[in-house]
C-alpha cells in the first residue's frame, strides 16, 4: 500500500502529460475545419505553441527522471509532426540553384508612417532596393503608383502596376512585365487579393497577392490579450477572454470565405505556375493556411528554420505572412527577415526555382 501512495505523484504527472498531448493534437487537427461551419473551433491552432511548449518540457523531464514514460509526450508529437513542422520547420540548408527568382512578401505599414523623412531617405524604401528582389508583394502600401513615389522604384522595378487600389494599397514591384491584373472576388469591406500574369522567361507565371481579413484589434484588444497570457486565472480576464473570441471567430469566419476563392481561382487557372504570397492574418496553424496548403507548398515551411515570426508586436507573435507555391515550384532558403520595426511586420523572402526538384 505504501508503495503504492508514493506513486501517486508519478501517475498525476503522467495523466497531466496525457493531458497535454491530447489538446495539443486537438487544437493541430481543429485546423482542418472549415471556420465558417466550425466558427467555435477556428482559433484553437493559436494555443497549439503552448501545448508544443509544455509537451517538449516534459519529454525533457522524463528523459533525465523516468526515460519510459518520455514516450507519451514523443508518441503525442509524432501524431502531429506535420502541423509541428509547419510551425517550426527544420530543413537542411542547400545553395540557390542558377536561375531562381528572389520574391518578397512585406506589409509595410504604409512605409512605417513617417512622413517627416523624404520618400527617397526612408528607411524601408531603402530595404526593398538593397535586396534586389525580383518581385515585391507589398501590401498597406499606400499610393506609390504616383509618379514621385514610383519614380524611385522604376531604375530597379520597370513594371508597378497603376491599376493599384489605393483603398486597399495592395500593389507588386516586378522586374518582369505584369500582362494583367485583376481582384479576386470576395466580400470584405477593406481587404482584397488581386491576380497578376506575370511573363517569366517563356512563362506565364499566376501570382496572387493577398491582404486577408485582419482581426481588426484595437489597442484595448491588444493589452486585454497580453494581460490573459500574462494572468489567465485573473477573474477579470474572463470578460476579455470572451470579447476577443467573438472578434476571433467573426475574422475567422471571414477569412475562411476568402481563402475558399483563392483556391477557386487558382484551380481555373490557365497557369502552369502559381505563387500565392502575402499578409494572410492568420497564424500557420489555421483553417486558411490549411486550405491553400492544400494545393500549394508553403515555402517557409519547405526551406526555411525556426517559427518565423512575421508579427512583431503587442506580444502577438505569430508568421502570419507567406510565400506559397504550386508543387512544380521549388523554394530555397526562405527566412523571414527581422531587420527593423518600422513596420509592424517583418518581410518574408524566398527564392523559388521553377520546375520540381
Amino acid at each position: 500500500m505504501r508503495f503504492r501512495i508514493r506513486r501517486i505523484p508519478l501517475y498525476i504527472l503522467i495523466a497531466i502529460n496525457l493531458l497535454m498531448v491530447v489538446a495539443m493534437n486537438f487544437c493541430a487537427y481543429t485546423t482542418c475545419l472549415n471556420s465558417q461551419v466550425y466558427p467555435n473551433y477556428s482559433y484553437f491552432g493559436m494555443i497549439f505553441p503552448a501545448f508544443l511548449v509544455i509537451n517538449a518540457a516534459f519529454l525533457v523531464f522524463w528523459l533525465i527522471v523516468k526515460r519510459r514514460y518520455m514516450l507519451v509526450s514523443l508518441v503525442g508529437m509524432v501524431a502531429c509532426a506535420g502541423d509541428i513542422r509547419t510551425f517550426c520547420p527544420i530543413n537542411y540548408p542547400t545553395e540557390v540553384p542558377e536561375g531562381a527568382i528572389k520574391v518578397m512578401s512585406y506589409n509595410v505599414m504604409n512605409f512605417g508612417g513617417n512622413d517627416t523623412v523624404p520618400w527617397e531617405e526612408n528607411e524601408i524604401v531603402q530595404y526593398i532596393l538593397r535586396s534586389q528582389a525580383d518581385i515585391v508583394c507589398l501590401q498597406e502600401s499606400g499610393g506609390i503608383a504616383e509618379k514621385r513615389k514610383k519614380k524611385v522604384f522604376d531604375s530597379i522595378y520597370p513594371y508597378i502596376p497603376m491599376e493599384e487600389n489605393k483603398k486597399l494599397s495592395v500593389n507588386i514591384l516586378s522586374k518582369y512585365p505584369i500582362l494583367s491584373c485583376e481582384q479576386i472576388p470576395y466580400e470584405s469591406k477593406g481587404n482584397g487579393s488581386y491576380a497578376y500574369k506575370i511573363l517569366i522567361g517563356a512563362d506565364t507565371v499566376l501570382l496572387i497577392n493577398n491582404h486577408l481579413e485582419s482581426y481588426k484589434l484595437n489597442q484595448k484588444d491588444k493589452e486585454d490579450y497580453k494581460s490573459i497570457i500574462q494572468d489567465p486565472e485573473d477573474e477579470e480576464n474572463e470578460e476579455r477572454y470572451d470579447s476577443l473570441i467573438v472578434k476571433l471567430k467573426m475574422a475567422n469566419t471571414v477569412r475562411a470565405a476568402q481563402a475558399d476563392s483563392i483556391v477557386e481561382y487558382i484551380r481555373k487557372t490557365s497557369c502552369k505556375y502559381v505563387i500565392c504570397a502575402g499578409d494572410f492574418n492568420a497564424p500557420s496553424l489555421s483553417y486558411t493556411h490549411y486550405r491553400l496548403t492544400r494545393i500549394l507548398n508553403d515555402a517557409y515551411t519547405r526551406s526555411g528554420n525556426g517559427v518565423g515570426f512575421s508579427y512583431n508586436r503587442s506580444g502577438m507573435y505569430f508568421r502570419i505572412d507567406n510565400i506559397l507555391v504550386s508543387l512544380n515550384i521549388t523554394p530555397y532558403q526562405a527566412k523571414v527577415d527581422a531587420f527593423s520595426k518600422r513596420s509592424d511586420h517583418y518581410p518574408i523572402i524566398s527564392y523559388l526555382k521553377f520546375g520540381a526538384k
